[in-house]
């Protein structure tokens, strides 16, 4: 009977450390935004990670009994439902502050896109037309008013041009989600759009580009870009972008936020590409 007893305690106590193996938990119970994402980290006991959120939903891999989602940003706060071996349990990710909404951020953006490609002569005229008195054609002579006319069918033409010879470097019109919306000489563009709102831009580019003259140029003109979009002061944040990188060239490890307007550029590195996060 005291053999029984004790095989049957050793099987309870066996039991209950295979069920504390299969324990499903996280490291926090609120999250926040780390670049375009929160960054859900925990143990498991099984071999993957269900997880269910308003952003994404998926699988992630358990490497020896640990585990990381990845939850796109919103501006709404989020509830992540993380299920494992029977198991679930419930996280929080705080809502993120967007930078505004896309269309008018993807407005501004590939508007200056477009005057940049217009010849230099089309440019100053359409700056004089903007400063002109809008009623001034009611007083215009016919023959005038047949010059202006001829000069409007010309800039129009001029605009069609440029539209079309930058359409791969424009911004979608519309997008959802995180993705990828651009790949160009200054490097590529990914997005997190929800509910119409941009809520950051992780702009990436090589470090061997950075080392190239014209796509070191050409990654200068879109970041400052997107830096004119979003609000922030472009000339400003490029000062300090560039101080920054050469700071870091020295062998500093680290790199302050740069903000402007209330816009926050972190940079960060990897071996190869160089990346900057845009946030609110």
């Amino acid at each position: 009977m005291k053999k029984i007893a004790f095989l049957a305690i050793a099987m309870s106590a066996l039991l209950g450390l295979s069920a504390c193996g299969k324990q499903l938990t996280t490291n926090k119970t609120t999250y926040k935004a780390t670049g375009m994402v929160a960054v859900i980290k925990g143990e498991a006991g099984s071999k993957t990670v269900k997880y269910q959120a308003p952003t994404t939903s998926g699988t992630s891999k358990v490497n020896s009994g640990s585990y990381v989602v990845t939850v796109p940003m919103s501006d709404q706060k989020q509830t992540v439902k993380l299920s494992a071996n029977g198991q679930s349990k419930s996280v929080s990710v705080k809502a993120a502050k967007p930078l505004g909404t896309y269309k008018t951020i993807a407005a501004k953006y590939n508007q200056a896109i477009v005057g940049m490609a217009l010849p230099k002569n089309i440019q100053a005229q359409l700056a004089a037309a903007q400063k002109a008195d809008p009623n001034a054609v009611a007083t215009m002579t016919p023959a005038q008013k047949a010059a202006y006319a001829k000069q409007q069918q010309a800039l129009q033409a001029a605009m069609v041009k440029a539209q079309q010879a930058t359409k791969s470097s424009q911004l979608p019109t519309s997008v959802d989600g995180l993705k990828q919306v651009l790949s160009t000489n200054g490097g590529k563009l990914r997005l997190n759009v929800q509910n119409g709102q941009l809520i950051a831009i992780t702009d990436v580019v090589s470090v061997k580009a950075m080392k190239n003259k014209k796509a070191k140029t050409a990654f200068g003109t879109q970041f400052g870009l997107i830096a004119n979009a979003t609000g922030a002061d472009a000339k400003k944040v490029g000062k300090a972008f560039s101080k920054a990188i050469k700071k870091a060239g020295k062998g500093s490890t680290t790199i302050d936020t740069i903000t402007s307007n209330g816009v926050k550029f972190n940079i960060g590195f990897s071996t190869s590409d160089l990346f900057i996060y845009v946030t609110k």
